[in-house]
């Protein structure tokens, strides 16, 4: 009677096992293989991933209301953070690949462990690309060197919000958050900067004199 409880149990327990295991290298394939394909593809895809965590933010503070500032201030936007996902999957799967198959530790810290590695690893590469890329913004050039220069709207920049939007400003290509007084710039439309405070640039639609400069 005794084994016959026993083999069930310690079946389920060794599939449980096992299906952990595999979750730790899933999770540790997904991360390292998309920053190998960003690597590869020079840093490209890295933007790709920075655009598409702005996309995400921006939308955060349109729905909600809330400014550059306080979404900057919250720990929301770095959870929406693609950079997160991609490092905490990492971490997640590293250590917890390790901890399981050497069998270092029991499953429970196992899963503890990973888990805490992941969040924290996300959180700290999230943030740490969010600072580079405010300093990336007045690096090399003053704020008041982007005002008069032409640039293209990324993410629409609504009357009531922010939006981004991209100019090269001393052979830099410089990404910068944007308002305007107009009803709404989409992606794509030419815009000026008008004026620059606090790292935002105020712009307006771009006139035809200043599109056919030279």
């Amino acid at each position: 009677m005794f084994l016959g409880v026993l083999v069930p149990v310690c079946g389920w327990r060794c599939a449980t096992i096992k299906h952990v295991g595999v979750l730790y290298l899933a999770a540790l394939i997904l991360g390292l293989g998309t920053i190998m394909v960003q690597l590869l593809m020079g840093g490209e895809g890295d933007a790709d991933a920075g655009d598409a965590s702005t996309d995400v933010e921006h939308d955060f503070e349109t729905d909600h209301g809330g400014g550059h500032a306080e979404a900057d201030a919250g720990f929301l936007p770095i959870f929406l953070s693609l950079r997160f996902w991609i490092f905490g999957f990492l971490a997640f799967g590293m250590v917890g690949s390790l901890l399981h198959f050497l069998e270092l530790a029991s499953a429970p810290v196992t899963l503890v462990v990973a888990s805490g590695m992941g969040i924290g690893s996300g959180m700290l590469a999230s943030w740490i690309f969010r600072v580079l890329n405010r300093q990336h913004v007045s690096s090399g050039a003053g704020e008041n060197d982007a005002v008069g220069h032409v640039g293209k709207v990324l993410i629409r920049v609504p009357a009531q919000g922010h939006g981004k939007v991209r100019i090269q400003l001393k052979g830099q290509t410089l990404d910068l958050l944007a308002t305007t007084d107009e009803v709404e710039l989409l992606e794509g439309e030419q815009v000026l900067v008008e004026e620059m405070h606090d790292g935002r640039a105020r712009v307006a639609k771009a006139p035809p004199d200043f599109l056919t400069r030279p």
